[in-house]
């Protein structure tokens, strides 16, 4: 028997002095040999269950980090959706947000992708509800406070009418997802879509909402700026500075709950104001939306506790335009968690995922943006790679860890209260929330372009190009609304909403420039797209053992005994798809 030693990591922040410790000290299992753990540093692997302190610490974490995402995309979503004008409805969007948030999680991490990687609503469906909820017409006027209960009933049939029609597109793409999920046919959409296509979209989605964030803002620019200044300051001037623990132990509090800090600082500012009178209590004075007791009477009359259900906003309906919309933000959502899938592996110290595990996880995907779309979110669901971020300071990659994490959202959409309480932020806070969102959606798409060389006359003709178009004709249709008369509604619906997209006119524009311009491997990227979707990858040089942690949770035994599995794309045992080669015939004479 193999003797072993007990030996204390510490973890260590990157880019910290040596003296600054992370989070907690662990004791792990070291052999005599001096070998190191398995799962390559981490403390714990895919597969391990660390202690209940860790997971519920780790857990809270996770959902910190996705809270901030989920909270402002569900903000933003339900302006054009006119949600906004009812505190009840954008409380029960959020509720229904958080609780997707964590069943897609489950199922993602159970019977997808198999590795840890949270599910949140994606940025990528706000352009098209955007184009789709104004080719409807404008949300109505605000009700006065003493409006009527029929008045009431009207403006929620009125927005609830509005997100059936976003439900029933989002139901229909996430069909198309499935479809591409499981047949493994995401390798065509790859091998046309690069990292120019990528940032152009990204970019492209957040130029819009911008004056939807400096509307939110303007309420009260000193409350935006405060609450923004002291997102800043957490979260990239003191997250270099830990939290002294008992133990000597060190906690790195603004690492993982910045723009909870942020906006709770911000908010108790906001209430000192409002008990002192200093915000006016007259709401056609400036100033009044910063007070944090304009909803009191809705937080005091909401239920404690809430089920979100399906169809809760009535049965779905489905327009074409829609669906052209909603496809464009599930094919940008496709490409973007496939590149979490990798990131998510390499942090977590296991083999690249292998091509039945991100067809199982992009078909997984599309079943959750199903759900979200048959319970009303309005928009789907995608990978979020800022908690695979967290795995790479804490060194912990379990499993258990996400499942716990969904639990939280499972246990935050529920509780009705709390959602209220979200919902019912001052607006300048809100504003402040949506803009350090945008910047980080921005952010990423800009970082695609590390896999290319920028600095060509090709690409920046390309990217520069791209942005103009992107920018310009939805711009001009917005202020000539009826430009379009091709005779039939429906086909002006749906140029309505390919030309007055943004990412998908742009995306669309990049994708085809940079397919059909020559150019150099290293200006379109091509190394990039081998990494991100090459099926063999890694897998001649890793033992198969290595790669149990994407098998599925139950029936293996079976799925290994039976042939005819192999041919499944989603498969543990799938093998590619492989094109038969003729042998040629030998016509030589042999020799006498």
């Amino acid at each position: 028997m193999e003797n072993s030693q007990k030996a204390s990591i510490s973890l260590e922040i990157k880019n910290k002095p040596p003296t600054k410790k992370l989070v907690f000290s662990e004791t792990v299992q070291i052999d005599d040999d001096g070998a190191r753990p398995r799962s390559s540093g981490m403390i714990y692997g895919v597969g391990d269950n660390p202690p209940w302190a860790d997971i519920v610490l780790m857990g809270i974490q996770h959902f910190s980090l996705s809270f901030g995402s989920i909270l402002s995309l569900a903000l933003i979503i339900g302006t054009p959706l006119c949600f906004h004008l009812d505190r009840n409805m954008l409380s029960q969007l959020v509720a229904t947000a958080c609780l997707m948030t964590g069943i897609t999680t489950i199922l993602q991490t159970t019977l997808g992708i198999r590795i840890p990687i949270v599910q949140g609503m994606s940025s990528t469906f706000i352009g098209p509800i955007m184009i789709m909820m104004a080719m409807r017409g404008p949300c109505p006027a605000p009700l006065p406070g003493n409006a009527t209960a029929q008045e009431v009933d009207d403006l929620r049939e009125f927005a609830s009418d509005r997100m059936r029609e976003a439900q029933g597109s989002l139901c229909l793409a996430s069909l198309v997802q499935i479809v591409i999920g499981f047949t493994g046919c995401v390798g065509i959409l790859l091998s046309v879509i690069g990292p120019i296509t990528i940032a152009t979209c990204l970019v492209l989605i957040c130029i819009p909402i911008i004056p939807s964030v400096i509307d939110r803002c303007s309420a009260h620019w000193g409350i935006a700026g405060f609450c923004i200044f002291m997102i800043v300051l957490f979260s990239q001037l003191l997250n270099k500075y830990d939290i002294p623990c008992p133990r000597k132990k060190k906690f790195a509090l603004f690492t993982f709950f910045p723009i909870l800090i942020a906006v709770g600082i911000s908010w108790i500012f906001c209430l000192i104001l409002t008990l002192t009178d200093v915000f006016p209590d007259d709401e056609s004075i400036y100033g009044y939306a910063a007070r944090t007791d304009i909803y009191n009477d809705e937080m005091r009359n909401s239920a404690w506790f809430r089920i979100p259900y399906p169809g809760q906003w009535g049965f779905p309906t489905a327009s074409v335009s829609g669906f052209v919309g909603m496809m464009a933000a599930i094919i940008a959502g496709i490409i973007d968690s496939i590149g979490d899938y990798y990131a998510c592996a390499l942090i977590g110290c296991v083999p690249p995922p292998p091509t039945h595990a991100i067809n199982r996880g992009l078909g997984m995907e599309g079943i959750g943006c199903l759900l979200a779309g048959i319970w009303g979110t309005g928009a789907g669901f995608t990978s979020y790679s800022n908690n695979i971020a967290a795995i790479g300071i804490t060194k912990v990659a379990s499993r258990s860890v996400i499942y716990f994490s969904s639990m939280i959202f499972i246990m935050a959409g529920l509780f009705a209260k709390f959602n209220m309480f979200c919902a019912s932020l001052p607006e300048p806070i809100m504003g402040a929330i949506m803009a350090s969102m945008l910047g980080i959606v921005a952010s990423v798409g800009y970082a695609n372009l590390q896999y290319v060389k920028v600095d060509t006359s090709r690409n920046l003709f390309i990217l520069g190009l791209a942005l103009v178009i992107g920018l310009g004709v939805p711009g001009y249709l917005e202020r000539n609304p009826g430009t379009i008369v091709t005779g039939s509604d429906t086909f002006d619906q749906v140029l309505d909403i390919f030309l007055g997209t943004p990412m998908l006119l742009g995306g669309l524009l990049a994708c085809v420039l940079d397919n059909v311009v020559s150019g150099t491997p290293e200006e379109k990227g091509t190394g990039w797209r081998g990494q991100v979707y090459s099926p063999s990858d890694g897998e001649d040089t890793m033992e198969v053992s290595e790669y149990d942690c994407y098998d599925l949770p139950f029936g293996m035994n079976f799925v290994r005994q039976s042939k005819w599995t192999r041919y499944l794309p989603f498969s543990p045992t799938f093998q590619g798809f492989k094109t038969p080669q003729c042998r040629r015939r030998n016509t030589e004479t042999p020799d006498m």
